[in-house]
């Protein structure tokens, strides 16, 4: 999954090494070996999730990159973490949707 740095400014896509701990926290590390340049709580910190369908202003994707593929973490302050799988079911898997639309998983 490739993320682009939190908030909505136009910036090149960054490929990273996203960790999921048990706890429920999300760490973004530059590879497997570094520490985490962002840690998202997803229980505290994560407001919702868009898919890209529903992201209007979408940066430009990658070579190969398609709006299926995204969704963003909707974090607190109008920031958000936005994420590039390398295919929709990949998209799907990392991030199912509530089988209550009223509740999130975290």
């Amino acid at each position: 999954i490739k993320p682009v740095d939190s908030g909505w400014k136009k910036k090149p896509w960054k490929e990273k090494y996203l960790v999921l701990t048990m706890e429920g926290k999300l760490l973004v590390c530059r590879d497997a070996e570094s520490p985490p340049d962002q840690v998202v709580s997803l229980q505290h910190n994560c407001e919702s999730i868009a898919e890209g369908r529903e992201i209007l202003d979408l940066p430009k994707l990658p070579p190969g990159g398609r709006r299926d593929c995204c969704f963003a973490l909707i974090l607190p302050q109008d920031k958000f973490l936005l994420l590039l799988a390398d295919s929709p079911d990949d998209c799907k898997y990392a991030f199912p949707p509530s089988p209550h639309p009223s509740q999130t998983l975290f």
